[in-house]
């Protein structure tokens, strides 16, 4: 999905003294995808007030439950849409297509699916 060198930008920036057990690999490349997908239907479209509910849901959480600071939060921001911005380009015109159906689809039913396990009770 997204490229090695934006996930790994963003462990290099982020800060060193920040050491919080929350704050692990796995929740900053949760951040990171977050915001690449929420990229990828920027250029896609899909959306739709729900999927953008799901993105804005999901996102809270990931804050909510580990101690990111702004600057992390903007690092894994950058990261996420630049590896997008560069997927978009690598695929041009014609791949496009291709692009939107796979990590555009992709991003709707993740978002899709922790808001729906929001709104039932059974988020993470």
């Amino acid at each position: 999905m997204a490229g090695a060198a934006g996930t790994l930008a963003l462990f290099l920036l982020t800060p060193a003294g920040h050491a919080d057990s929350a704050v692990t690999p796995e929740r900053l490349k949760a951040l990171h995808d977050v915001y690449y997908n929420q990229r990828v239907l920027e250029y896609c479209g899909g959306d739709t007030v729900e999927v953008h509910d799901g993105f804005r849901r999901q996102l809270r959480y990931l804050l909510a439950s580990a101690d990111i600071d702004a600057a992390t939060d903007r690092s894994a921001k950058i990261s996420g849409w630049t590896d997008a911005d560069y997927q978009y380009d690598n695929h041009g015109l014609g791949g496009f297509r291709l692009w939107c159906a796979t990590d555009g689809k992709k991003a709707i039913d993740e978002f899709l699916a922790f808001r729906q396990k929001e709104l039932s009770g059974k988020a993470p």
